[in-house]
């Protein structure tokens, strides 16, 4: 049986504590509480023009058949993460999109923005560079994607089959990848698409989708679900549901991290970016892995609601119930935001509709039979 503890990092509204609530762990930001008003003009979203160049993400880039994401209705689910049956559960799956994550738009938006340039590289841990490859391929311009070491065969494949060149790093880890990749763009002079600290990646990423989601349900949710690794997606959600919102901004999403590599968890704890972690082992949530950047942590702590902190056991019982109850295929850095709907939801996620961005499938065959054959 899975640990039902949750860990739960509250935004910058909440007064510093910890308390367990049936089980899970809510532990409050260390940072002093600010104004709404303050923490408003802190968000800095982009004009409301610039966000309309995303709105309809398909009609932009229509070589890339992008799929508008389904957002179904998950009743089964509402007492499950709620006891009281306040909150309805929507499913967005994204996991369908073309390349088979999300990061597709994003790299979409940002090569658009590069298209002078020739050649772009980027560093992944796996989607972020399918995304680019196929944005590349689409749009006519080069691309050298660099990986870690522990970036999926099935991500790896999809990089190399729409003709990317594929740099593997000497490491583990997605941060030495980064780094790496930086390198190489400043000696070969190519422009450097980074998967969260890009504001046209995280416009496209986030920005397109939040847009869709509002679309579907004819009105913005109360709140949005969303795997959390640099906080790109997480930030350019809360961008697109701003600018859908009469009123004061109030932030509504809240993101979801592994355990095993929870910098946004551990920066809003310390009031610091930490750009670097040291390692917390092997997470099936790898898509995740790596630290925070200063300046997208200073994007993302005013834009969203808290990050909830996923144990790896829980992702695994994500994955499994994904496959055998609803007939999904998620790796592990989707699944990460079922996690927290199949153990209940703390306090501050409850109520209303309450929309799960399910955000990839690109995980290996071999690791998706082990996690089955675990939780039998």
């Amino acid at each position: 049986m899975a640990d039902s503890r949750l860990v739960v990092s509250l935004g910058l509204n909440d007064p510093p504590h910890a308390t367990r609530n049936q089980g899970m762990l809510c532990v409050a930001a260390s940072a002093a509480a600010v104004p709404p008003r303050v923490a408003e003009q802190a968000f800095r979203p982009p004009e409301r023009s610039l966000l309309e160049t995303v709105r309809f993400l398909g009609r932009r880039f229509p070589d890339a058949r992008l799929r508008e994401t389904p957002v179904l209705r998950a009743a089964e689910l509402d007492t499950r993460a709620d006891s009281t049956g306040s909150t309805r559960v929507w499913l967005a799956l994204e996991a369908l999109q073309v390349t088979g994550s999300f990061k597709v738009r994003g790299a979409l938006v940002a090569l658009d923005a590069n298209r002078g340039r020739g050649h772009v590289v980027a560093a992944s841990a796996g989607n972020h560079g399918a995304g680019v490859a196929y944005a590349a391929l689409t749009l006519g311009l080069g691309a050298t994607i660099v990986v870690p070491r522990t970036a999926p065969r099935a991500k790896r494949d999809k990089i190399t089959a729409w003709g990317a060149e594929l740099v593997v790093a000497a490491s583990d880890h997605y941060d030495d990848a980064e780094a790496l990749a930086k390198e190489l763009a400043a000696t070969q002079g190519y422009a450097f698409v980074s998967p969260y600290d890009d504001r046209d990646v995280v416009l496209g990423n986030g920005g397109s989708l939040g847009f869709e989601l509002v679309r579907a349900l004819g009105g913005v949710p109360e709140r949005v679900l969303a795997p959390f690794g640099g906080g790109g997606l997480a930030t350019g959600l809360s961008w697109a549901l701003w600018a859908e919102t009469d009123g004061p901004f109030e932030p509504t999403v809240w993101g979801v991290q592994s355990e095993a590599s929870c910098a946004m968890a551990t920066s809003l704890q310390r009031g610091v970016a930490v750009e670097r972690l040291a390692s917390g082992g092997r997470t099936l949530a790898e898509g995740l892995e790596g630290g925070i950047s200063p300046e997208a942590f200073a994007r993302a702590r005013f834009a969203v609601g808290g990050v909830v902190v996923a144990t790896e056991a829980q992702i695994a019982a994500a994955m499994a119930h994904a496959y055998r109850e609803m007939g999904l295929v998620l790796e592990g850095s989707a699944a990460v935001a079922l996690a927290p709907i199949l153990c209940g939801l703390p306090e501050k996620l409850r109520g209303g509709d309450l929309v799960v961005v399910l955000t990839g499938r690109n995980v290996d065959r071999d690791r998706l039979e082990s996690v089955l054959a675990a939780a039998s």
